[in-house]
């Protein structure tokens, strides 16, 4: 499957570019930028090639000695030239949140779709029925998790006919939680109903673990471990009673806790040929707190993924200019909310070079603290002996890269010396 990588120009709308930029994709990969060498207007998002080179790998591995398959959850980035990096290494198919991610999959030319939510909604099910109907080759999968939704798929798809079966995967979820199921001999009604549709099949059980969050350890684990193992037991139940149409599908869905999936459903595997899929959106480009003390966590814990040594690098950062030091242990830099997601912590100063061709940053001590952002500036709490100074650039990282990848149109790809080789583009 080849990626459809949208053709546009870049221009004054793009944020990052030189004031002067005339040019497209391929021209700013080899121009030659330098962010130490102040080549573009800052703020500037940015892309470790390496760090996402080494994740994709690193995954790809994962899977490989876990028996598993990965459909990567698009909404992290919906970067077409980042879905093109995945499906390159292997990922089954994208995971979409709704169906305008779908719409845009498709127009990146991207024929297996997961949909990890209910379709609902007469103009989403008719644009899904009606792709179904003019591509035979558009494998497409989403959710239910009551009768209702059943419901509403079949009268969406009474009127909208597909030609064949909508595949659709029961969830199952927990008191307090999100989505899914609660009771298994609901699911189970429900997995039977489907069976005897003539608009919908059934092809798997799934669910959501990575909502337990927040919780101590131990607590967490043996929710996720109950939540798994219900999926597993009415899996099982629906196979032996031949309810599944296909390739019957075991999946999950976090960014965090895919080790407890894969090795849950990996010994499902050994009694019933189920698919396992995970659902990870983040590793490709992780982050510098959240996830990094997650995957941590799973290292300790997983031996498949301790044997592939170093783990997971943040690739994401944001570039800015510190603009002024009002007092001795206050900097104010030049990015804000509109430029850098706060939704799990606040970002992480990470490195600061002083401008010019031989610049080369260095790492910022922990005693660096964002304490604030507005719009567009950032307090920085900072030591009285910090070199910071206005005019000096500092590289930020952040924590759950979701809500700074939809902050920009364009990202910048560069090596490992902030020279930009590339970029990536998002429609959100």
């Amino acid at each position: 499957m080849s990626i459809i990588v949208p053709p546009e120009s870049l221009d004054w709308r793009i944020k990052g570019l030189p004031a002067a930029w005339c040019g497209d994709a391929a021209t700013l990969a080899g121009a030659g930028l330098s962010i130490p060498g102040e080549d573009l207007m800052l703020p500037a998002a940015v892309l470790r090639r390496s760090a996402m080179e080494h994740n994709s790998r690193w995954m790809k591995r994962f899977t490989e000695l876990t028996g598993t398959q990965i459909a990567p959850h698009g909404k992290t980035t919906m970067s077409p030239e980042l879905f093109a990096m995945q499906m390159a290494d292997g990922a089954w198919g994208i995971t979409a949140a709704n169906a305008c991610h779908v719409r845009a999959y498709r127009a990146f030319g991207i024929d297996r779709i997961f949909m990890a939510n209910q379709l609902v909604g007469r103009e989403n099910i008719a644009y899904v029925a009606a792709e179904l109907r003019a591509n035979p080759d558009f494998d497409f999968y989403c959710l239910v998790d009551s009768m209702q939704a059943i419901d509403l798929l079949e009268a969406g798809l009474a009127e909208a006919p597909t030609g064949r079966r909508l595949q659709v995967l029961i969830e199952l979820g927990f008191p307090g939680g999100r989505t899914g199921f609660r009771d298994n001999a609901e699911a189970l009604a429900a997995a039977q109903r489907i069976a005897e549709s003539p608009f919908v099949c059934l092809r798997g059980i799934e669910a959501f673990e990575g909502i337990v969050q927040g919780l101590e350890a131990t607590e967490r684990d043996a929710k996720v471990d109950a939540l798994l193992q219900r999926i597993v037991g009415l899996a099982e139940q629906c196979y032996d009673t031949g309810l599944f149409s296909g390739e019957a599908m075991l999946s999950a869905g976090g960014s965090s806790l895919f080790d407890r999936v894969a090795q849950t459903f990996g010994e499902a595997r050994k009694e019933r040929p189920f698919l396992v899929l995970l659902r990870s959106g983040c590793y490709l480009v992780h982050d510098s707190h959240f996830y990094q003390q997650l995957i941590d966590q799973l290292q300790a814990r997983s031996p498949i993924a301790a044997s592939l040594g170093e783990g997971l690098r943040p690739a994401l950062e944001v570039w800015a200019y510190v603009h002024s030091r009002p007092e001795p242990t206050r900097v104010i830099a030049g990015f804000g909310k509109r430029d850098i997601g706060e939704d799990v912590a606040r970002p992480t100063p990470l490195a600061w070079a002083r401008p010019g061709p031989s610049a080369t940053p260095v790492p910022l001590s922990d005693t660096h603290r964002v304490v604030r952002l507005d719009d567009q500036h950032a307090y920085i709490d900072v030591p009285a002996e910090s070199p910071l100074q206005p005019g000096d650039l500092i590289s930020l990282g952040i924590s759950h890269p979701c809500t700074t990848f939809d902050k920009w149109k364009l990202l910048y790809i560069v090596d490992d010396a902030l020279v930009v080789t590339g970029s990536v583009r998002t429609y959100f």
